[in-house]
């Protein structure tokens, strides 16, 4: 098998069984990941919760940018940059070279700065709404309905996960309006929720080259797990005539099937059909579903776009499913509802990594993203957020399929 070979595969249609990861939908709660667009080291990213005083956070006010230093002085090494609307948490205010400087930490960058060029307290929470975001967080431990209306008689579109966190884009009569994904937003009471507002932080140098170092391991990675899988085929398949008998063993268990440009998967396939063993038809379904999740993560933070689906460019969430399943040969239809019809549908608690999972607004289906295990989804989200990873739970799923056996 060539290693510069294309690596688009089929493998989905010859598999028999599933392996259940999950026992109920209830054990998601368990799996809790960051919220939409937020990061996940909470100890570093500059918040103001509900009621708190901005008097520890200073909100950047210039033109452009103001250097980070190692110390209260121009002569102190940079080390990061903090840009204008860019916010920090104060942690000391000291005197240094021409009057006060306080110390801060945005994001992974500490050092400190001239106190002259940044808004606190009273002038800070005054443009908080304006360049921060604010998020409500669910406090009712039995989950929160989200209504069609500022009213406990409206509709219920569908339930929130307990302490999952959505983006607030509204307020009115004691309600706040949520956006939860591309498809859905509604009202929730504010008196089960908690809010605060982030702001965007500074970045280093160091960051930006660790974030372009992810991508790529990401990408090495998937293409990894594709090459693992091919090995995996190549490994377990049987030809369909082994003995020379005259023989044809195809009917007995489903073909293999050769990649979405013509070319056999390995080089047992190449001289006809085949079939795998039970044993191999798990090994091959487990190496398809690794490799499928893997091509998946590696478009993380790319840009969600309205009607799109271009992996790279930007996509809607059906966008991004079938074009993840298009690289391996699996047709899925482009709409949500297409793929929740065409697919074969399992319970939402036997889920599998690879798997799709739907959400529904009443009685219609409007969003799709797909499992990738530990309670967790990748899908195509918000413009805000675009591609990235949530709990599966964050809306109450209501269908699931597979297109993997």
């Amino acid at each position: 098998m060539k290693k510069n070979r294309k690596k688009q595969v089929i493998c989905a249609a010859v598999l028999a069984g599933s392996l259940t990861v999950l026992t109920g939908l209830p054990a998601w709660a368990e799996e809790m990941v960051p919220p939409l667009g937020t990061s996940a080291n909470t100890a570093q990213t500059v918040m103001a919760t509900s009621g708190d005083s901005y008097d520890s956070i200073a909100v950047c006010r210039v033109t452009n940018y103001v250097n980070v230093r190692s110390e209260a002085s121009t002569t102190g090494t940079v080390v990061g940059k903090i840009y204008d609307d860019c916010a920090a948490t104060i942690l000391a205010t000291v005197s240094g070279e021409g009057g006060d400087w306080y110390q801060i930490r945005s994001g992974s960058v500490e050092g400190y700065v001239k106190a002259q060029y940044f808004i606190t307290g009273d002038e800070a929470e005054a443009v908080a709404k304006e360049i921060g975001t604010t998020y409500a967080t669910v406090t009712s431990n039995s989950g929160l309905r989200l209504r069609e209306a500022p009213s406990l008689e409206s509709t219920v579109l569908t339930t929130l996960d307990s302490g999952t966190s959505y983006e607030v884009i509204g307020e009115e009569s004691g309600f706040a309006k949520l956006l939860i994904d591309d498809t859905l937003q509604g009202y929730v009471s504010c008196d089960y929720i908690s809010t605060r507002v982030e702001f965007r932080e500074a970045v280093s140098l160091e960051e930006e080259e660790q974030q372009l170092r992810q991508k790529e391991q990401q990408k090495q990675e998937a293409e990894a797990a594709i090459e693992k899988l091919e090995k995996t085929v190549e490994e377990n398949v049987i030809p369909a005539n082994p003995a020379g008998d005259g023989t044809s063993h195809s009917t007995d268990a489903p073909p293999v099937t050769g990649s979405q440009d013509g070319s056999a998967v390995s080089g047992a396939q190449e001289s006809g059909p085949g079939y795998f063993t039970p044993e191999g038809e798990q090994a091959v379904m487990s190496a398809t579903r690794e490799a499928i999740v893997a091509y998946a993560k590696q478009f993380l933070g790319n840009p969600y776009v309205y009607g799109g689906s271009s992996l790279t460019d930007g996509t809607d969430c059906s966008g991004f499913t079938m074009r993840i399943y298009e690289h391996f040969g699996i047709s899925t239809g482009r709409s949500s509802r297409d793929q929740a019809a065409k697919g074969r549908e399992i319970a939402v608690s036997d889920v599998q990594p690879g798997d799709l999972l739907f959400y529904a607004s009443g009685d219609t289906i409007n969003h799709v993203a797909m499992y990738i295990g530990g309670g967790q989804i990748i899908h195509a989200a918000t413009s805000k957020t675009g591609i990235c990873i949530a709990n599966a739970n964050y809306r109450t799923p209501c269908k699931a399929v597979t297109f993997l056996d």
